[in-house]
């Protein structure tokens, strides 16, 4: 079962060492283990756990000067999609639909490159192709002919408001909010010499402990596999 708000916070208390400590009362733990889940998420995100998958409809306005002067169409990401992760891979992909039923799928591609695509008539996006880039929290999408678009992305985890409230990581990976709780408060009481060098640590113990739940993964699916096989 799940870690509740309350058991989360009793474990970063008992193993700081923290009871009573005035620097450290409820809220502040509270916002210092919603920051940590949120670590976490992050880089479980990267590693490729799909579990925080999200899709939402885009409001596309066509703005004519676009990008570059090269009309386009616009969505603000805080109104679409306003619980996105933030991540270097917070949108998977996006769907688009043009005139005709042609559907196409856009990806990300970065500022210099979307550029040259616009100016160089030979790697213009089509609606087969699309493209599209991000940039002050909007996503630019070419070309602007399209009809609508549909964007999949991955969204930020539930902040827990109350100490009933569970997390939603993962419970193999439950202790890593605690041990980051525990290294930003050792930071605090300068305990830490190198919080940089704790946090590449903690991010290799994320690592490795996601290759063994993955290796898990698999193994699993193998025998649901040769039972199905077997049944037949």
């Amino acid at each position: 079962m799940s870690a509740t708000l309350l058991q989360l916070r009793d474990q970063c208390i008992i193993d700081a060492g923290i009871e009573g400590q005035p620097k450290f009362p409820t809220t502040r733990l509270n916002r210092m283990i919603n920051l940590a889940q949120r670590y976490v998420q992050t880089n479980l995100n990267g590693l490729g756990l799909k579990k925080w998958e999200a899709v939402d409809i885009l409001t596309m306005v066509v703005a004519p000067a676009g990008f570059s002067g090269i009309p386009s169409l616009i969505s603000d990401l805080s109104v679409d999609c306003p619980n996105m992760l933030e991540s270097p891979n917070s949108i998977i992909f996006i769907e688009t639909l043009a005139a005709g039923g042609i559907y196409g799928v856009a990806y990300e591609i970065d500022i210099r490159n979307f550029q040259e695509q616009l100016e160089n008539t030979y790697l213009a996006p089509t609606t087969k192709k699309p493209i599209f880039m991000r940039l002050v929290n909007k996503i630019y999408l070419f070309p602007s002919t399209l009809a609508s678009a549909i964007a999949y992305y991955y969204k930020a985890i539930t902040d827990l408001a109350s100490d009933s409230a569970t997390t939603e990581i993962p419970i193999e990976f439950e202790d890593f909010i605690i041990k980051k709780v525990i290294l930003d408060i050792d930071d605090i009481l300068g305990k830490l010499q190198d919080k940089e060098l704790a946090q590449r640590q903690l991010e290799k113990d994320i690592n490795a402990t996601y290759e063994k739940f993955l290796g898990k993964q698999q193994e699993l699916n193998r025998i649901k596999s040769n039972d199905k096989v077997k049944l037949q």
